[in-house]
């Protein structure tokens, strides 16, 4: 049995790319995942699939504009997690690189880093007030802060008892048990951060 690549079975289809992965993805089309992420499909879907469509997909070839924007919807998604992930590797970056500037020579000196916790388990709430302290800090550009998500029951017990979700800065709790307003948290954030 032969099997052919995305966009092998795209060309053999008459149809796109992204279509065929999302015929993959709703199950329309079946494929076996490599080690590598890649999918191949059998020759024998392709026959299926041209045999129960009667002959490919003429009208609907890249599907309908709910079904475009719902497979947009899902690649922003996944932008925006690799884009977190990324965020929170160069916050390690960025903390392991201050604090060895001294090292690498004379007149180098670095810069004090503040550090922001949010606490909560995982509810909206929490989310909501990470969301907004990661904003509040890009907006009025302070990159000497290191805002951190803390998830684990365990670690948020290590600050006392505290109803989340909470916010840290410098190890003193200074937001519990609500998501403030923009300003609010702007001149909380700003007072306890000069």
């Amino acid at each position: 049995m032969r099997y052919l690549s995305v966009i092998e079975a795209a060309e053999a289809l008459h149809l796109s790319v992204p279509t065929i992965k999302r015929y993959i993805y709703d199950g329309k089309l079946h494929s076996t995942k490599l080690p590598g992420g890649q999918h191949r499909i059998a020759e024998s879907e392709i026959q299926r699939l041209l045999t129960d469509s009667g002959g490919g997909q003429t009208a609907e070839e890249d599907g309908s504009p709910q079904e475009r924007i719902e497979v947009l919807e899902r690649w922003v998604a996944e932008l925006e997690a690799e884009v977190e992930r990324l965020n929170a590797a160069l916050q390690v970056v960025s903390h392991y690189c201050a604090s060895h500037v001294g090292d690498g020579g004379p007149g180098l000196t670095a810069a004090p880093l503040r550090h922001v916790a949010v606490l909560g388990p995982g509810c909206r709430r929490c989310d909501a007030l990470y969301e907004l302290t990661t904003r509040v800090l890009r907006a009025t550009g302070r990159p000497d802060v290191i805002v951190e998500r803390v998830h684990s029951l365990e670690d948020i017990a290590a600050y006392g008892p505290v109803v989340t979700p909470a916010l840290v800065i410098d190890n003193e709790i200074v937001l519990s048990a609500r998501v403030p307003t923009e300003a609010t948290l702007k001149a909380l954030l700003a007072r306890h951060l000069e």
